[in-house]
């Protein structure tokens, strides 16, 4: 009688093991079924550009002639016979002569960075704090004043045009201040900024002409 009880408990234990197995079985079949149903799913829906969910850019400004938006990032290149005006969203106006490329690198209520990486500008400088024009072989610091400068091969020269304040800085660390109108400062290579000297008229003249001209189009 022991036997056959052992026995009967060994069948109903094997027959509550397969039932188990079966419904795992079954479940594992079903969540494999959804899983590729979703993967197909996946696969028909188009990709999404990263591009397409990033932010849109930040309009700091207009170009005078055109009205087009300067945008935080954007480049903004001059062909070989003309220049371009655009002002900021802080009332600076800048100006960069024929063959010319800038762009506004940050944009603040107290500090305007722009990069200029060939030919020549003009700034004049609206914001209460300092705007930075950074160039392949140094920087200058504006601050309430214009300035025009334009690189050579392989050098740079700024000038101070107004009342105001400019430094001019080398990537060596040595920086220069223009203090009065027609100071200027050279940067040979990657060198110091020269000791500030005086603009003869007809260089001066040669510098603020062009972007007079440009400035009443």
């Amino acid at each position: 009688m022991a036997v056959v009880f052992r026995r009967a408990l060994r069948v109903t234990f094997t027959l509550a093991a397969a039932a188990a197995a079966g419904l795992a079985a079954s479940s594992w079949a079903a969540d494999s079924r959804a899983a590729s149903e979703r993967i197909e799913l996946a696969a028909e829906l188009p990709a999404v550009p990263v591009a397409a969910v990033g932010s849109v850019a930040k309009v700091v400004g207009q170009e005078s002639r055109r009205g087009q938006p300067v945008t935080l990032g954007s480049r903004i290149v001059s062909g070989p016979g003309s220049g371009i005006k655009f002002a900021l969203n802080d009332q600076s106006v800048v100006i960069i002569g024929p063959n010319s490329a800038i762009s506004v690198e940050e944009f603040a209520a107290d500090r305007v960075v722009l990069r200029l990486e060939r030919g020549s500008f003009h700034l004049d400088s609206a914001n209460p704090g300092s705007v930075y024009v950074v160039f392949p072989t140094g920087s200058v610091t504006v601050k309430s004043a214009v300035v025009a400068g334009r690189l050579g091969p392989d050098s740079a020269e700024i000038a101070l045009l107004s009342a105001g304040r400019a430094e001019v800085s080398g990537f060596g660390g040595q920086s220069v201040r223009l203090e009065k109108i027609g100071d200027a400062t050279r940067i040979l290579g990657l060198g110091a900024p020269s000791q500030p000297a005086q603009l003869s008229p007809q260089h001066l003249q040669d510098m603020i002409g062009l972007t007079s001209q440009i400035a009443a189009r």
